[in-house]
């Protein structure tokens, strides 16, 4: 990236969805240091990752219901994260579901 294209950008937190701001000086700090993807994360959604991590937690938004959560295993990056709550609304659902449309074993 040239100097002449480095200016304050918007880009959407992967967690939040909300948008933030990577500066110019970000960036030239990026550069520096030789990193190749921008920032995926607001600072404020970095921090709470952080401290959950060190306690072998991981931060994530229910890609479901919207809520922000918490899993003890890192969040799966080629599927959608989801939330206990909307887990266990997903597995209700299926053992209803299957329990309907198991033959009954009561005929005669």
């Amino acid at each position: 990236m040239e100097e002449s294209e480095i200016k304050d950008r918007k880009i959407p937190c992967k967690t939040c969805q909300k948008d933030f701001v990577w500066t110019a000086s970000e960036q030239r700090y990026y550069q520096k240091k030789g990193f190749k993807k921008q920032p995926q994360k607001c600072s404020d959604c970095r921090e709470k990752a952080n401290k959950l991590r060190n306690e072998n937690m991981f931060y994530i938004h229910c890609g479901i219901c919207d809520k922000n959560a918490v899993m003890i295993a890192p969040p799966p990056k080629d599927r959608v994260a989801i939330c206990s709550d909307c887990y266990e609304k997903f597995v209700k659902e299926f053992q209803e579901n299957k329990a309907k449309q198991e033959p009954s074993t009561n005929s005669v």
